[in-house]
């Protein structure tokens, strides 16, 4: 039996500026997770850990970033774990590649990277195991990644690490390092390791080929990734456990406005299912009453303490057939503003329409002496 510990897009060094103050935190959560991949590795007993790209979310790396990876990877040495590692588009392998800074080899005597132009290989007579892999040279490429990969070794094990993405016609460009599911088939590999894509994903059962998504949430991501631990047979049978180690959760909620009275109903829906590890982005929509204004950063300000991040962007519109200008007959200067905001949304397009809508019914609330959130 052979115990593999595959990971991929760790992304150390993310900004997460959309984050605001939360960003900083959560560059050190990466961190975190990543020591608790190499923890996983170490308590699972595996006999490999494969890193399929992105370890680094650019080349530029504070030193301790640089630092607590050979740190970690040390920690794979002293239990007779080694590790294969190949850059992927984030830490591509060019002329400021971190990979060409940084000996990592030459400090973790446990680490192979895959730094030859084409497919190479690192045999492992111990696991009766080769494991294949070629980095990528840039972030954009229309060459695959799995370009003459084929058996070249007679181990009983066969696995190759890609970064790039699965072809599906029409869904993904031709220059983002495709591989084709017959150049999978071909590949003679019992396993292959992929990395790129953000979520855990199966694109082959024969043999198999796993994405496993990062194992942290980073910004783009909608699914929770993990890393995956696969066990190969000697009869080969191949068996992979998706392990789920990030502490962030990610979602999207559509909120329907043209259903809700109050802002007290719309703080609830906001919140609903809140946690303190949950990034949630709230997405308003619809026709909103004139009686409904809300402010998104107000929103973000007195309900986000309930989440890690929370982000509301007003995609509503107003009723604005609720606003007019008989209802304020006698008090002329809301009767004049609202001749005027009219007169001005149409003769607007687009996010100028967007805003002259709101400013209407902002403008109508305060005027009126309402509150406004």
């Amino acid at each position: 039996m052979l115990k593999i510990l595959h990971t991929a897009d760790i992304h150390l060094g993310a900004k997460f500026s959309g984050l605001g103050n939360e960003g900083a935190s959560q560059r050190e959560q990466l961190r975190a997770t990543f020591k608790n991949i190499i923890a996983t590795a170490i308590d699972e007993r595996v006999n490999i850990v494969l890193i399929a790209g992105d370890l680094f979310d650019a080349n530029q790396q504070p030193q301790r970033n640089i630092d607590l990876v050979i740190e970690q990877f040390d920690l794979l040495k002293q239990n007779n774990i080694p590790v294969c590692l190949i850059p992927g588009t984030h830490d591509s392998l060019d002329s400021s590649s971190i990979y060409r800074k940084v000996d990592f080899e030459g400090k973790c005597s446990n680490l192979k990277i895959f730094a030859d132009e084409n497919i190479s290989y690192k045999e492992y007579p111990g696991l009766d195991l080769t494991v294949y892999g070629k980095p990528n040279l840039s972030n954009r490429s229309s060459i695959s990644p799995l370009k003459g990969l084929k058996p070249s070794t007679s181990s009983k094990f066969h696995i190759a690490m890609a970064h790039g993405s699965f072809y599906i016609p029409e869904k993904i460009a031709e220059d983002d390092h495709v591989f084709r599911l017959e150049e999978v088939k071909a590949s003679g590999m019992h396993y292959l390791a992929l990395g790129h894509w953000h979520r855990v994903y199966s694109c082959s059962e024969q043999p198999p080929a796993w994405y496993s998504g990062p194992p942290e949430w980073i910004p783009d991501q909608r699914e929770k990734g993990a890393v995956l631990l696969v066990s190969l047979s000697n009869s080969g049978e191949v068996k992979v456990e998706p392990k789920k180690l990030g502490l962030r959760d990610y979602d999207e909620l559509e909120i329907d406005v043209s259903g809700v009275q109050d802002l007290a109903t719309l703080k609830a829906r906001i919140s609903e299912g809140a946690k303190q590890n949950l990034i949630r982005k709230a997405t308003l929509k619809g026709l909103r009453d004139a009686e409904l204004i809300a402010n998104p950063e107000e929103l973000e300000t007195e309900l986000g303490e309930e989440f890690f991040h929370l982000s509301v962007m007003d995609k509503s519109h107003p009723k604005l057939e609720e606003v007019s200008e008989a209802t304020y007959e006698e008090q002329l200067i809301i009767n004049r503003f609202i001749k005027l905001m009219k007169r001005q949304i149409e003769s607007s397009e687009g996010e100028e329409k967007d805003i002259a809508e709101n400013a209407l019914q902002y403008g109508v609330a305060l005027l009126d002496g309402k509150e406004v959130l």
